[in-house]
């Protein structure tokens, strides 16, 4: 095992390079999770602007009471945000579910199209999606409403895009991707023989699904709600372009509204650290509940060694009516919105389709007029800067502080840092952005940061969750021997953590990386409290694009150019990196480095019974010195 540090003369213990690298990492993420939240939460006790550098600021409860005071407004966002984060919750997983399981637990045809295309709207930007859905359901020019006009007996009938109902549609189907993902894993490992069982006593199908299917899933699938859940509460984006009538009282846009101050108004910051502070109770209770959700899953495991296989209904008659819903699904996710935006890019103002509308009315002048745009370049250089940057330091503090909780002994104090590490998923974006904002604010007089791509950098990093989670996972697969061959050569433990563990953690850490850049070009909710004009990323600047209240930045046809452009900049970074990955994956196989002949050595050793056998450090610790000296 490795020791904590190095015997001081005065029999002090003198803390290792890797311990002190992990002390560090452990910081940055405390900085980033610990700080925002901690001066949002004394905002709301101390006066009703900033809490710090202002005459009025003063420890009290006002703001609360003030809250409570305003009991209608209270339980009407409260109500409103349970409505449409719940009921987009429910919606996405329904969805979600009937998707993984054609793919996964049925015949159907072209399942592996099937789970491209549902993966498609992932590569879309949330913002660029609820715009292309906001143009598709407009009343009187929206394709979609176009279509069900045409369609014989329905009456004349129209969406009304912004209807309380429509929004909890939209919101659904702008978040099936990420439950999709997230089931399919867990109904691709469930032993199908269980439920083959319950056929042959007799049960039927939907018996089977109720008291077989279903409890088996349960801990999983709660799992995936409560993240869901979490995702859609701290969503912007359709709640600001869709809920300005209906969904004003949605949480996220009355955040937004209440910092957000009009002409002769302040901003009302500490009532809104308040209702920050009150959905943060609720996010926190939601993640306690997915950790004990997920504490005792291997309970239900049904993956063993004795010939698991998972079971494959077919379809039957029903095939032809699954690839008919398939095909809706496609069609309102991906088809309809990217139409309704290249159309609303080709025609110089809001008209119905028509043939005679695409002879005579269309033109593609906004295409070059957004790539002759200074400002496009320049916020999509800021977008790749930022996203790059906040990627980086996300996978490298979580990678470093990753290996150092799992390498270390099982204590109060790593579990209480692991756990705080995997907390940020409990954080939803817009309390997140909210916090951040506030904190800049705060030391801006010290530490002037306000309006900087560094905060947005900074901001950015806050989902380092996802990279810690993942590095965690790989380094509990590395076994230990590896990194004791390497002190056994005489490295340190950093050293033996770069030159060992790290390679073998690189393809872990590239396929995280290129997540969290993905959803760092996408991102909108963050630099929407943080961006101003000259720090604005891509998405900030299309959104002011296709705002009327941006005056004369409004330009609705070049807003949906820039839309298109900026989703096929999206669709080529994220696959051109994942190529590059692979390719660099194959490299390494063909070169076959130092940790993966160390690995074939410790796997060609005897058996550690064997009396004549070497231990497994000396093994491996041969095998390096063989190749150092080449």
């Amino acid at each position: 095992m490795f020791k904590a540090g190095r015997t001081t003369r005065a029999g002090r213990t003198r803390p290792t390079t890797m311990t002190v690298a992990t002390i560090i990492a452990g910081t940055v993420i405390f900085l980033l999770l610990a700080i925002p939240l901690v001066v949002q939460v004394i905002t709301a006790f101390r006066g009703p602007f900033l809490p710090f550098g202002v005459s009025s600021a003063k420890w009290s409860v006002e703001n609360f009471v003030t809250l409570w005071s305003l009991r209608d407004d209270f339980w009407a966002v409260i109500g409103s945000t349970a409505a449409f984060v719940g009921g987009s919750t429910v919606l996405s997983l329904l969805i979600a579910f009937g998707l993984a399981w054609v793919t996964v637990r049925t015949d159907a045809p072209f399942r592996r199209v099937i789970s491209l295309l549902v993966i498609v709207p992932f590569i879309i930007p949330p913002i660029v999606k609820a715009q292309a859905y906001l143009l598709m359901l407009s009343p009187e020019t929206g394709v979609l409403n176009q279509l069900l006009r045409a369609i014989p007996g329905m009456g004349g009938v129209t969406i009304d895009p912004y209807a309380f109902s429509t929004m909890i549609v939209i919101q659904a189907l702008t978040n099936v991707t990420f439950p999709y993902l997230m089931i399919v894993p867990i109904l691709t490992n469930m032993d199908g023989s269980l439920e083959e069982s319950a056929r042959v006593s007799g049960a039927s199908w939907a018996q089977t699904l109720r008291r077989v299917t279903l409890p088996m899933l349960w801990p999983g699938l709660l799992g995936v709600t409560v993240l869901t859940f979490i995702l859609g509460l701290g969503s912007l984006e359709v709640p600001l372009l869709f809920g300005q009538d209906s969904g004003q009282s949605i949480f996220a846009l009355k955040l937004w509204t209440l910092i957000s101050a009009g002409a002769g108004e302040l901003p009302q910051y500490g009532l809104a650290a308040a209702w920050g502070c009150v959905f943060l109770v609720i996010t926190t209770i939601a993640f306690v509940i997915y950790l004990r959700a997920t504490r005792d899953a291997e309970r239900r495991a049904s993956v063993s060694g004795k010939g698991f296989r998972p079971t494959v209904m077919k379809l039957g008659i029903w095939r032809i009516p699954v690839l008919i819903a398939v095909f809706i699904f496609v069609l309102l996710t991906a088809i309809l919105p990217l139409f309704a935006l290249f159309w609303a890019a080709i025609t110089p103002f809001p008209i119905a389709f028509s043939f005679q509308a695409l002879a005579e009315q269309t033109r593609f002048t906004s295409f070059g007029l957004v790539l002759g745009d200074g400002e496009f370049w320049a916020s999509l250089a800021r977008t790749l800067i930022i996203a790059g940057g906040s990627a980086t330091i996300a996978c490298v503090a979580a990678t470093v502080l990753a290996y150092g909780i799992a390498r270390s002994r099982s204590t109060g104090w790593t579990k209480s840092m692991d756990l705080f590490a995997s907390s940020s998923v409990a954080i939803p974006a817009v309390i997140a952005g909210f916090a951040m904002f506030l904190t800049f604010m705060v030391i801006n007089p010290v530490i002037p940061l306000v309006g900087t791509i560094a905060a947005l950098i900074i901001a950015y990093s806050f989902r380092v969750s996802v990279a810690y989670r993942s590095g965690y996972s790989a380094t509990l697969q590395i076994r230990k021997e590896l990194e004791e061959a390497a002190l056994v050569s005489g490295a340190s433990r950093l050293e033996g953590f770069r030159k060992v563990v790290v390679p073998l953690l690189m393809p872990t850490v590239f396929a995280v990386w290129i997540q969290m850049f993905i959803l760092g070009t996408n991102e909108f909710t963050l630099p929407a409290f943080l961006a101003t004009p000259e720090s604005r990323p891509l998405s900030v600047y299309m959104y002011a694009m296709i705002n009327p209240r941006s005056a004369q930045l409004y330009a609705p046809d070049q807003g949906a150019a820039m839309a298109l452009i900026f989703t096929l900049l999206v669709f080529l970074i994220g696959y051109g990196l994942q190529w590059a990955v692979s390719l660099r994956a194959i490299g390494r196989a063909k070169r076959r480095p130092i940790p993966v002949r160390v690995a074939a050595a410790l796997a060609a050793a005897p058996a550690p019974g064997d009396d004549n056998a070497p231990d497994t450090a000396t093994v491996a610790s041969q095998e390096l010195g063989v190749l150092s000296r080449r």
